[in-house]
Order: structure tokens, then sequence, then C-alpha cells
């Protein structure tokens, strides 16, 4: 099996009948994106998935036609138990045993009949395969009899099979029914035959008529897949107009006449609760036509009760059954005038700017004009549902509490029944689809909250503008309290349960929708983190004052960089994040405080907590300060120049590595606001910043430079002249000794220029005085900094990767040092050696 068809089994296993997005089939695999979408996009060529949508884009399994599409209910209330029969065809060697429990007349032999054409339309079996019927009524006192019955119909107790006349092995289905006769050892015996008829290629289906009581008790743990059949008063009531159509369509059939029925008598019909079974329907049916014939039985149509000017005509013989169903239901309940003027005043109503007050009001009004079509009971179920799944999907996430009223979620309820009557017999207006975008339009945190219930109670149903007809009733209270929030916070942890779990906590304390969680995989790449951000901020819309990121992975950096390509939003990136900070940010956004005032606020929660509001370096004009002889130096250079220049220009130290990786990146975002980089060695940069080597403002042309680029960062003449007076000051040998602290500076400079001798000697080369000087302060500041330290010495040259040179260098350094190590007690460092390399390799190497 190769990829692709490995993809598109996990699909057809995992969600067999929803419809899921490009991210989501490309966790199943544990792909890319970018690569699933071309498997996926090869699956709809050979028409294995079909897609739908497009941002994002929807795929769902391609079902070909089976034998259950014509049951009614096949997609509705049959559903799951179709399913589980699948299950038991298709399950190998031999399938599994099936029963199916329902009332008398709740469809057990049609279903029964419907599993058998499955399996022949599936290869299972021939179109020889056998279908026969065991009556266990018969047999109540006389179980051996029907044991031989039942054995002999499936082959002997020795597992040998029966043959055809055409020396075929005998298949098929046996189905024995009335189970509920037999006492439970008995029906267990059956159920136990039926589990070891692995010879043989004869499957079982059982059935019984009533609920079991503790004397005909079966244990279900024989009978592996299990179908328990509603009642007719039980099942949606579209379907029972389904069958009072049928059933009128047969007599039609029959008679040869048209029948002429209002759909007031067909909804009575169909909502009749003491009629349980289908078979009782028919019947009741049967003798409202035979009482219209009986009448007029010289009239070419037949009139069922009274006619009006809304009746329907059925007429003998037509075809497609599902599409005059279809119509018969639409006719029947008035969905299409219902419906759409309902979807008109909706689509003005938000176009035109008011409320969703108003837009509550009129599906109110609408639903309360199929109300008395519904039937209570079932409505009550629904309404107990919706209410669980809100409570887990909306309340315990997002700390949105709705409604404590029955009535309210009745009426939600009634929604969900009205946009599946829709959905199922109505095509997809074009202004359905406008209604759904100008909802995430209009209402966008709010239609993401009520997305979440969908994809809990309808997710095939997703993409169905009808199924957002519930959202004006669920919405309404709280609307204008989720849109009240202006930042989309999101949450990125790893583990389980880590992110979801402060999100409950953050939005229940709250009180309001804040943040989204995120639990990511320990091993998540950057890239799926950015995947997953990008597409919810996608989905949610913009924020029309910022987006927030709290995460405890990945490089700071490079998620801002990710997340800015997606979203010209003001953007602040958190790492390290804890409750309290998630918290502190909520109350802060429940506050609508300012996106700064945020921003500059995450910068104080802890040590170890780092903050990002702005593209590079720093969101203010800088002046970058590099040394190569460490951060100190750095350190000393940025207090000289914050002391003499404005507070407008921002001075930074950087750790010398750092900056060198950053150049040699390329990153010139990363330097959006940098006007200067000051360094201690020539550095080479090809970004458009101006970098200057301190050393060379001896030099009158580069101390013009920098008065120059001083004054356009906007410093006056005085305070530009002044921070080079300085500057010349700090680099000359009384530089030096201001710099030192502890050691003798007599001694130590003295030192420093025996060492640096000793290299011009040795390399037969004389250094020009910038260089010495630089070297002095280098090598003066090194000692001393070995003196103070406290890290241990370790050898970090790899010797395979030297060059010849460089290993001559490092010979020569250890004995330049030693007098020096012995004079100091110290040990020079192996990085110090390494920097002293990169300083002077240019100048020792002169044929380089």
């Amino acid at each position: 099996m190769n990829a692709i068809e490995k993809l598109y089994a996990a699909i057809a296993q995992q969600f067999p009948d929803e419809r899921i997005t490009t991210n989501q089939a490309a966790d199943i695999v544990g792909l890319t994106r970018g690569v699933t979408s071309s498997y996926l996009s090869k699956l709809e060529k050979q028409g294995k998935l079909k897609k739908t949508g497009s941002r994002p884009v929807y795929w769902q399994v391609k079902h070909e036609k089976s034998a259950f599409d014509e049951l009614i209910g096949f997609r509705g209330s049959l559903r799951d138990d179709i399913n589980h029969a699948v299950e038991a065809i298709v399950y190998p060697d031999h399938g599994l045993p099936i029963f199916i429990l329902g009332a008398h007349g709740t469809g057990k032999l049609t279903l029964a009949r419907a599993i058998y054409q499955e399996a022949i339309h599936r290869g299972i079996f021939t179109k020889k395969a056998i279908f026969e019927t065991i009556d266990c009524g018969k047999y109540k006192n006389k179980f051996s009899v029907l044991q031989r019955e039942v054995q002999s119909a499936a082959g002997d107790n020795l597992g040998n099979t029966h043959s055809r006349a055409d020396g075929a092995q005998k298949e098929g289905f046996l189905y024995i029914k009335n189970l509920q006769v037999l006492h439970s050892e008995k029906q267990h015996d059956l159920f136990m035959f039926a589990n070891q008829q692995e010879e043989t290629n004869i499957r079982f289906i059982f059935s019984a008529t009533a609920e079991l009581t503790d004397t005909n008790y079966v244990d279900f743990n024989c009978a592996l897949v299990q179908i328990k059949l509603s009642s007719l008063n039980k099942r949606p009531l579209d379907e029972r107009i389904t069958f009072v159509g049928l059933f009128l369509q047969r007599q039609a059939n029959k008679i040869g006449k048209n029948i002429l029925i209002s759909p007031h008598s067909l909804i009575k019909l169909a909502k009749f609760t003491n009629i349980v079974s289908i078979s009782e329907l028919n019947n009741r049916i049967q003798l409202l036509c035979a009482e219209a014939y009986a009448k007029t039985p010289d009239v070419n149509q037949l009139i069922i009760n009274k006619a009006d000017k809304n009746s329907i005509c059925i007429i003998p013989n037509q075809q497609l059954l599902e599409t005059r169903i279809t119509s018969l239901v639409t006719s029947a309940l008035q969905l299409g005038p219902t419906a759409n003027n309902l979807l008109e005043g909706l689509s003005e109503s938000l176009l035109g700017g008011e409320t969703i007050i108003e837009q509550n009001f009129l599906v109110l009004k609408a639903l309360n004009q199929v109300d008395t079509t519904v039937s209570e009971s079932l409505l009550t179920t629904l309404a107990q549902t919706i209410r669980q799944v809100a409570q887990e999907a909306i309340t315990h996430r997002y700390g949105i509490v709705f409604q404590n009223d029955d009535n309210f979620w009745r009426y939600m309820a009634l929604a969900f029944v009205f946009a599946n009557l829709c959905s199922e017999n109505l095509p997809a207006a074009e202004s359905t689809h406008k209604i759904q975008a100008e909802v995430k339009n209009r209402y966008p945190r709010s239609h993401y909250l009520f997305k979440q219930l969908l994809t809990e109670i309808a997710p095939q149903n997703i993409q169905s503008a009808y199924y957002y007809i519930p959202f004006f009733v669920l919405m309404a209270q709280c609307s204008e309290k989720l849109e009240s929030v202006h930042y989309n916070a999101i949450l990125l942890t790893h583990g389980e349960h880590t992110a979801s779990s402060i999100q409950q906590v953050v939005n229940t304390l709250c009180g309001n929708y804040f943040f989204e969680a995120f639990d990511m995989p320990i091993d998540v790449s950057i890239n799926r983190i950015n995947a997953y951000v990008r597409d919810y901020l996608v989905d949610q819309g913009s924020s029309p004052k910022g987006n927030i990121i709290l995460f405890d992975m990945g490089s700071l950096r490079e998620m801002f960089r990710e997340i800015k390509k997606v979203s010209d939003q003001e953007l602040l990136v958190v790492n390290n994040v804890t409750t309290a900070m998630a918290l502190d940010i909520g109350l802060r956004i429940q506050r609508n405080e300012i996106f700064q005032s945020i921003a500059e606020a995450s910068q104080n929660y802890s040590s170890s907590t780092d903050a990002q509001y702005y593209e590079g370096l720093s969101n203010r004009k800088n002046i970058i300060v590099s040394c190569m002889s460490g951060v100190g130096l750095s350190e000393e250079l940025k207090k000289l120049i914050e002391e003499t220049l404005s507070p407008s220009l921002e001075v930074i130290a950087l750790d010398y590595k750092h900056l060198h990786a950053l150049l040699k990146n390329n990153d010139r975002q990363f330097f959006s606001n940098t006007q200067l980089i000051l360094t201690t060695t020539d550095v080479s940069g090809d970004m458009g910043i101006d970098i200057i080597n301190i050393y060379n403002i001896f030099d009158k042309t580069v101390s013009s430079k920098l008065e120059t680029i001083l004054l356009q960062t906007g410093e006056n003449q005085q305070s530009s002249n002044l921070l080079i007076e300085r500057l010349l000051r700090f680099l000359s040998i009384e530089g030096i000794r201001g710099r030192l602290q502890i050691l003798n500076p007599d001694v130590v400079i003295q030192e420093s220029q025996d060492i640096v001798a000793h290299y011009e000697n040795f390399y037969n080369v004389k250094f020009e005085p910038r260089l010495k000087l630089n070297l002095y302060m280098h090598l003066s500041l090194m000692i001393e900094r070995m003196l103070v330290s406290t890290t241990a010495s370790e050898n970090s040259f790899q010797e395979a990767a030297l060059t010849p040179r460089k290993k001559d260098f490092i010979s020569l350094s250890s004995g330049i040092f030693q007098p020096v190590e012995q004079k100091f007690n110290i040990k020079v460092q192996d990085y110090e050696i390494e920097l002293l390399y990169q300083l002077l390799k240019d100048f020792i190497f002169t044929d380089k």
C-alpha cells in the first residue's frame, strides 16, 4: 500500500462520513500540509474523495450507491445502524452476526433484506445467495426442532455445508426472527452456534420484536453487532412524512388514480403518536384511501379528508422516489416559503447593520410557524443533547455561560430540526452562503464558537448554511460580549492538556472567550505550530488591535517572523507561558487596554520570560555596540554613548558571536531600526547598514563619517563632537588604565605589550598603531577577566578541524602566554586564543 492509499484508508476509517480539512488529514498520517494536499487532489481525481469549500477546503469520502439508499432514514435516524450493519458485512473472514431489536412493525425485516442485498452489491455473495427466514414463534416449545432447522439451513453441526445443484457452496443469510419467544439460554445457544460457523458461508441476522425482559434476557455480548430500531412515533418528522408519502404513492399506483391530500392532513397522519409501527401506518392509509374510494368510485382522483389550495397531488407510477418525497416534505411543511422569507429577512438585517437581537426575532418567528410539526419528546431529547454539548464545547473551554431556561434550549433544538429539514429537502440557495459569510464578517468570534458546537453536533453539515440558522438563537444574548474582545489570543504548549487547562482557567475566571488553546505533541515542528496559528487567524478574522501568542516552545524570534507573514496586525509573542501570565493578559484584554500597554507589561513577568512585539532588534532607532573582547567592554562603550547622546537613540550591547551570526544570515529585518553598528574589529555586512570599526575613528575620514551618521539620526553637532572626543580618549592608553579595576595598569599593559611584541617577532610583521592599541586593550582586559573568572577552562578545539596554521598559532600562543599565566595564576582559555586568532590572522598571514 503506497502513501496515497494509506492516506485514503486512514480517512475512510476515522472520518467515513465527515468533512475534514487538509490539516486534519495531514495530522492523521503525519505528513506535511503540502504533500497531503497533493495526495488529496489525486484521490479526488480518482473519484475517491469529493472536495468542497475554498478557505478552508473540505474533503469527504465519496460513497457509491448502496442497497441502503432506498431505506427511509438512511441519512437520518438509521445512519448509525447502517454503519454498524456495514461493519458486520465487511468484517473478515465471515462477517459478524447481527441482532436487530425493535417493536413490531419498525422495519426489521426490511433492514435485514437490505443487509443481504448490500452483501451481494459488495461482491461478498453472488446473486444466487439465499435469504431464508426462520420464525422462532413456530418452535416455542420445540427448541430441538428449531435447532435442527437452523443447522440444516446453515450446514450440519459437524461443520459440513450443503451444496447447490451446480456444485457451488451454499451462501447467504439466515434471518431468525421473534427471538423473544425463547428462553434466554436457548437464545444464547443460537448465538453461540452462529459465532461458530467459520467453515460455512452462511451468515446470521437475529431479531426480536419487543423489549427483552429478565425472563427472556439475551446476552448481548454474544451478538457483536446490535441494532435497535426506534418505533415510528420516535422517528424524525420528515421521515414519518416520507413514510406517509410512500404509502400514499403505493395506493395511487394500485388503484390507478391521483390522490389529493392537504398538507395539514398529511402532517396529522405523520404526527399520530399512537401509531408506533410502520405497518400500522400503512394499514391506516389504506383504510383512508378505501373510505375515499367508496365515496367517489367513479372520480379520477381521491380526496383524503378535505382539499385546499395548497393540497398535494400524488400521481400514479411517479419515478424518482427520493425527489418525489423531498417535494412532498417541503410542500407539507411549507418549507420553501418559510425558509426563503427567513433567509431574505436575515440577509437584509445583516447587510443593514441591525443588531443580532433583530435577527433572533426573525428566526424565532419562523420557528413558531413549524413548531407544531415537531414531536415534543424529540425536541426535549435533542434540547438536552445540545445543552450538554454546548456546556462541554463552549462553556467549559471558553467561559461563555448560556441561559438556564428550558424554553431557550427548546428553541435551540427546534432551530436544528428546522435546519435539518431545510438541508435535507431544499436546495442550497445562493443567499444562504452570503448569510454565512456575513455572519462571520459581523460576528467573527461568535461565529467561531458556534462552529465548535456545530463540529460536535453535525460535523457533516458544517458547510451547510442552513445549519447557521441556530446561530441567531444561541448567540443572541452573548454576541455583544464576545465581539467586545479586540485581540486574538492563543496559547501553545507541549503536552496533552497544558494549554487547554490554562485556557479553561483564564476564560472561566474572566467569564469570556479570550484565549484559544492548542495542545501540541512533544516533537511538533515549528512549521506545524505556525500552520495551526495561521489557520486559526484566518478562521478567526483580523482583530482591530492585534494578535497575542503565549507559548513554551521554539524560537521567539522565528515564531514572531512566521506569524507576521500572515497578519499585518500588531503582534505580541511571549515565551515560557504560565497561568498567572495568561490571566494577567486576559484581564488586560478585558479592560480593553491598548496594545502597547499589554506589550510593555509582558516584559516584566519574570527573568525567564522574553517577549517580542516589534520587528527587528528594537522598535526604536538604535546603535549596536559589539566588541570581540567581551560584553563588558561593549557595556562600557554603551554607557559612554548613552551619557553623551540624547535618550531618543537606543544603544544596544550585543554579543559578538550573535552579531556575526545575524549578519551572516543576512537578516535585514532584524536590523530594521538600526542606524549604526560599532565594533572593535573589521566586520563585513551587505545590508545597507553603516558598520564602523571604532578604532578607525583615529582617521579623519572615519570620524567625519561617524559625525554625519549621528547628525542624520537627529543628534546635534555639539553632542556628536563630544562623543568622538570621548571615544578617542577611551581608546588611548589612558583609556585602558581607566578600564582596569583590579590590576596595576603599568604592569598589565607592559605584559600586553610584551605579548604583542612576541607575535610581531615570530611572524616577522610590524603591526600598525591602531591594531596595537586594540590588542593592548583586548589583552589587558582579558588578563583581568581571567583573574576574576570562576569558569573552569575547557578544551574547545577539535583537532581534526584545525588547519596547520591555526595549530601553529595555538602552539605558539601557549608558550607566549605561559609567563603571564604563572605570574597571575590564571589559565588562558581556548575561547580567548580563538578570538585573538580572529584578530590577527589577516595581519600575520600576509599571503592569504
